[in-house]
C-alpha cells in the first residue's frame, strides 16, 4: 500500500515538473517573441530600417520552435 502512494506522489510531482519545465522554458520565448514583433512593428516606420521587419519576426519565429522543440525532446535533461 505504501508502493501505491509513493507512485501516486511520484506522478504528481512529475506532472508539476513539466508544468513548471514548460513555463520556465516557453515563458522567455514568448517574451522574446512579443518583444520581437513590437520590435518589427516599431521599425516597419522608419524607410531604411522597413527591410529588417520580415527578419526579426524570422529570427523570433525560428528560435520559438526550436525552444519548443528542444523542451518537448530534453525537457528534464535541459533544467
Amino acid at each position: 500500500m505504501s508502493s501505491r502512494e509513493e507512485e501516486k506522489q511520484e506522478e504528481t510531482d512529475s506532472k508539476r515538473w513539466s508544468k513548471f519545465t514548460w513555463g520556465v522554458v516557453i515563458g522567455p520565448l514568448l517574451f522574446f517573441f512579443i518583444l520581437s514583433i513590437m520590435l518589427a512593428d516599431y521599425l516597419t516606420n522608419f524607410g531604411p530600417w522597413r527591410a529588417v521587419a520580415p527578419v526579426i519576426v524570422g529570427f523570433a519565429i525560428f528560435f520559438f520552435i526550436v525552444g519548443v522543440f528542444l523542451r518537448s525532446k530534453f525537457g528534464r535533461l535541459a533544467i
